[in-house]
């Protein structure tokens, strides 16, 4: 373990934010000037090719090739390029080298939980933004630790011990979700958005009436069950380039755990059937963007 006098003064060695996903970070669920935005995307332009190129993906199905960002916030809406600017931005800002950490599956279920998040928001009325971004971000303690801790994550991986936390606990003194939280916080990320990372692994209690809370941490928790049990049961197959796709293309992800769920999705006010689609989109719309971030 290591003897820090602040366990999290290790944080201090990670990448800054940069300025624009800061600014974007800061305009969640606010009135934004979309040609404003734009426009500052549009002064880099690796970023900006990165954008058309996920806008103009077969997942959109636009009929026509859009060829500007402001076409593309007029066709899809400022919030879809806000989304794609802070996948691109996070991804870039903590780019991860390890042999035993695999970085294009990390991101594809970062998106595909997303977007599951961002399809139940708007069954229950929390914020699409908040929702995307928390769950772009839930598992990025993990990222953390692969990126500062690569010797001690080798030997929790090779631990094999379950649940995995408990070996991360044990090696660094705290697990990737509690340091999830605190990247969070030394990155002033919203508030909400801290607390759903530190949350997203709490498994709820049934209860009912006025104490239902439709938390945003309940929200990523529902996702994030979604979606790894669509991918346990519907594998992905790994191309030698990377690339991933379903098995069978065009074929709809099951989870057999519906028990497990209930009590979340009863708090949710979601259906099964409302959920397993909000699970399909979100892997539908990683297998198209993961290789395009």
């Amino acid at each position: 373990m290591h003897a820090l006098k602040n366990k999290f003064a290790c944080l201090a060695d990670l990448p800054s934010m940069p300025v624009l996903l800061m600014e974007t970070l800061q305009q969640l669920g606010v009135n934004q000037d979309p040609m404003a935005l734009a426009d500052k995307i549009a002064q880099d332009t690796s970023m900006t090719v990165r954008i058309l190129r996920i806008a103009n993906s077969p997942f959109y199905g636009m009929s026509r090739e859009i060829g500007s960002l402001r076409e593309a916030i007029v066709l899809l809406g400022l919030n879809r390029i806000r989304d794609m600017l802070m996948g691109i931005c996070f991804s870039k800002m903590l780019q991860v080298r390890h042999k035993n950490f695999n970085y294009n599956q990390f991101w594809h279920h970062s998106i595909a939980v997303a977007e599951c998040s961002r399809q139940l928001s708007y069954c229950t009325g929390i914020s699409p933004d908040f929702a995307y971004t928390a769950g772009l971000l839930h598992d990025i303690g993990r990222l953390v630790i692969v990126l500062l801790f690569p010797d001690e994550y080798s030997q929790i991986i090779k631990a094999f011990e379950s649940p995995q936390a408990e070996t991360e606990r044990r090696l660094l003194g705290f697990d990737n979700v509690e340091i999830g939280g605190q990247a969070a916080q030394y990155w002033n990320l919203p508030v909400a958005i801290q607390e759903a990372i530190e949350q997203h692994e709490t498994t709820p209690r049934p209860i009912s009436g006025s104490n239902a809370v439709r938390s945003l941490g309940l929200l990523v928790y529902t996702a994030n069950f979604l979606i790894t049990q669509t991918e346990r049961s519907d594998p992905l197959v790994i191309a030698r380039d990377g690339v991933y796709a379903a098995n069978l293309p065009g074929a709809g992800a099951a989870f057999d755990d519906h028990e497990s769920i209930q009590p979340a999705l009863a708090i949710l006010n979601v259906s099964i059937d409302q959920a397993m689609h909000c699970a399909n989109s979100g892997r539908q719309f990683a297998d198209q963007v993961v290789t395009l971030f």
